[in-house]
């Protein structure tokens, strides 16, 4: 029987001894990261919904 995964959260905690450093990369970089891996998954998603189709 097939499970469906609808929502997957995943929290981590790092916690070291230095100093917590601030982010380094500016919001529009995190931004342009954010569409690229949305597009990145999209597409793999939708290239096994095919594949699942094609069969």
């Amino acid at each position: 029987m097939p499970i469906e995964i609808k929502e997957l959260h995943i929290k981590a905690v790092v916690a070291g001894k230095e100093k917590p450093a601030q982010a380094a990369i500016s919001q529009d970089e995190l931004n342009k990261w954010k569409k690229e891996i949305t597009k990145e998954v999209t597409e793999k998603v939708l290239r096994i919904l095919q594949q699942k189709n094609e069969r």
